[in-house]
């Protein structure tokens, strides 16, 4: 039994979104790893673009990120240099023998 002309426009119409969410996504969102690929400057472009939308101020973002990152490492010689530490014990035993 062949699919009526309706069935056939919506499966075609749902296709042609799918395809073209798929494309979008592979072109802007994917991470294809740490090198350079032929998309990376169109991510870069619509993450810019995004951002811009958005208002968000990335050299902003980016000091506050360093702030942090600063603050973490002091906390953690802190934490070194005091000479004490915890230990985390379970009670009831060790369920994974």
């Amino acid at each position: 039994m062949p699919i009526s002309e309706k069935a056939q426009r919506a499966w075609k119409a749902g296709t042609a979104v799918v395809t073209a969410w798929t494309g979008f996504y592979g072109l802007f969102y994917i991470d294809y790893g740490p090198h350079e690929h032929c998309f990376s400057d169109l991510q870069r472009w619509y993450r810019r673009k995004l951002d811009e939308m958005l208002g968000i101020n990335t050299q902003a973002a980016k000091q506050i990120a360093r702030q942090r990152s600063h603050k973490n490492t002091d906390d953690n010689l802190k934490e070194e240099g005091s000479g004490s530490f915890s230990i985390s014990i379970r009670e009831g035993g060790d369920s994974n023998r």
